[in-house]
Parts: structure tokens; sequence; C-alpha cells
């Protein structure tokens, strides 16, 4: 073979490993450990979604860097509540969301910046799962502000729970009211905790309840329905704002038979 098919062959196997090895990596169960709805299936949903509405699909090595980088917020940064939105710290949470956004426009590493748009994907989808924006908008798609947070200053019925109550411990029979909570389920409850607003798992407290009376949907699957909205929304605009990285694993559907996602889906591990 010559020198050039040979760089072209070595290319595509160094590709291939990489991509087996990502694929490998065992995953985190994050948005919730017993899901069913968890930060992968919610990120490769939007997938989907992305390619439906740009008629384009990313390549399955971008992919997983993305779902990588979501993951990475849990291993790595699990104490961080501006990471997942914990402990009230939403003005927190949206900036750290806009500088990692930011930061993966202008990154030039490859697999640097996409595991940081996919940091910056897990923060907006726990913003759903820990606060109690599903409550305050119910069955009504309207997304949460996250890209402009001063907005949140004016909306004091919006907040996330607490994971410690010690520095407030004077605190927790009002934090108890959120579990007391049965009807009326919008609104802001003070110092509620995380164990009463989140809707990681489908038996968590919160995840129980139906969103609507009659309705079979859960606030978890409400929760990550608007999470999937959400990072679906962002991937397409980070496409239209012609992010680097983003244009660069575009492939035409035409190209992937209109299934690149769902293969990925489908070889992805779970």
């Amino acid at each position: 073979m010559s020198n050039k098919t040979n760089f072209i062959f070595l290319k595509f196997l160094v590709f291939g490993f990489s991509a087996y090895f990502l694929a490998s990596l065992s995953p985190l169960r994050a948005f919730g450990k017993k899901g069913p709805h968890t930060h992968t299936s919610i990120t490769q949903e939007a997938f989907l979604e992305f390619a439906q509405k740009t008629d384009w699909d990313l390549r399955a090595d971008c992919m997983e860097l993305i779902v990588q980088g979501n993951l990475r917020a849990d291993s790595a940064f699990m104490n961080n509540d501006a990471y997942h939105c914990d402990n009230d710290n939403i003005l927190g949470c949206a900036d750290r969301f806009r500088t990692l956004k930011d930061d993966s426009y202008r990154e030039s590493n490859h697999i640097t910046g996409l595991i940081k748009l996919g940091m910056a994907l897990h923060i907006a989808q726990d913003f759903y799962s820990h606060s109690n924006w599903a409550e305050n908008y119910p069955m009504v798609s309207i997304l949460a502000p996250i890209e402009h947070p001063w907005i949140f200053l004016s909306m004091q019925e919006i907040q996330t729970g607490y994971f410690n109550l010690l520095p407030i411990v004077e605190h927790t029979e009002e934090a108890g009211n959120c579990f007391d909570a049965e009807e009326g389920l919008h609104g802001n409850y003070t110092f509620a905790t995380h164990a009463c607003l989140n809707k990681d798992a489908s038996d968590s407290h919160r995840s129980l309840k139906t969103v609507l009376p009659g309705i079979p949907i859960s606030y978890h699957d409400w929760a990550a329905d608007l999470a999937k909205e959400h990072t679906a929304q962002i991937l397409v605009e980070q496409y239209k704002a012609k992010h680097p990285l983003i244009l660069s694993c575009l492939t035409p559907k035409v190209l992937s038979f209109s299934c690149g996602s769902q293969a990925y889906d489908f070889l992805r591990p779970n």
C-alpha cells in the first residue's frame, strides 16, 4: 500500500479503537440510579431529536464524548452543587452552565471541548430533576432560562432542594412541609430538601406523584421530558451558532441512512 493509503488506514484504525474504548466505559446512572430515565437515555433521545430538526447526524464518537462528559459531572464533581443545581444554588449552576458551554465553543481540543459540552448538558438536565420547575409548569412545555440566569431573580417560586440542613437545623420543621404537600405541589417550600424535590428515579417521593390527575405521567417522566427537550434545543442552538466541534461531527443523514443516532443507541452499552 502507498504511504497515503497507510495513513488513511491507520487513521481509521485509531478512530475505531478510540470509539471502542469510549463505548466500553461503564456508564454511570445519574439522573436516577434506577431510572428509567437517566442522563444517558435523555441525552441519547436528544441526539435523535437533533437529527430530526437539523437533518444531520452526529458521529458516534462525538455522541459518546458528549455522553461521557455528561456523566463526568457526577463522577468528578459529585459534591459541587453548581454542577447539579443543588442547595438552591440556581444562579451558581446557571453561571457554571454558561461557562462550560462558552469554554466548549472556544476549545480547540476535540475531546476536551465535547466533554465540556456534555457537562453543560448535565447541569441543564439536573435542573429539571432537582428543582420544582416541573411542579410550577405541569404539562406545559416551558423551558427554564438557564442561559439567562438573571431572570431567575424574579422567579421567587423556583427553588432546588438542600442536601445538608445542618447549618439551618432550626428550619427542619419547615423543610418537612414539602413532604406533607399533597395538594398544590407548585410554589415554593421554605428549605425544601433534595429528598423531597428530586425526581431522579421513578420511586422517589416526588416522582411517584402524577403531574395531573387522571394522566399517567409521573414527575420523573415530565422532568425527563423537559430535560430532553432542553438538551436538544442546546445542541441545535450550538449547531446554528456554528460551534466548530459540532460542525466537525456532522454526518449527512443520507450517508447514515437516517439511522446514525439509532445505531448509536443500539451499540452503546447500558
